[in-house]
């Protein structure tokens, strides 16, 4: 992995570890497991589809690859507000989840405006 792409997978695995660790303490009730096992999905598939994405076969299927390392990173960020709305923890821990998904997606969309310029 290069070494952009390590500082960039740092960031998730430090993400994802932070989202367990709220979750951990999410309620025990029907809605707390739901969505405490949504945003565990969403969120540890960015970071396995962005492993993928390094050993990618070619340009065209990283950007794919990448697009679904965005789209989970945007249903991560949806689960995250929906934490925060129904007071699951607090909204201190949910609010900076969500500023550090959102750079990730920035992130993410820039490499796959980049790469895909780069098909051409």
């Amino acid at each position: 992995m290069k070494k952009k792409a390590e500082e960039i997978f740092k960031r998730i695995k430090t993400l994802i570890k932070n989202v367990a660790e709220i979750v951990d303490g999410f309620p025990r009730s029907p809605t707390g497991f739901k969505i405490g096992d949504q945003i565990i999905a969403s969120v540890t598939s960015i970071g396995a589809n962005f492993v993928e994405a390094q050993s990618a076969r070619s340009k065209k299927e990283f950007v794919s690859i990448m697009g679904i390392v965005l789209k989970e990173t945007k249903e991560t960020i949806y689960w995250l507000e929906l934490c925060g709305e129904l007071n699951l923890t607090s909204k201190e821990k949910i609010n900076k989840l969500i500023k550090e998904s959102s750079e990730l997606a920035k992130i993410f969309a820039s490499i796959i405006l980049t790469s895909s310029k780069n098909l051409k």
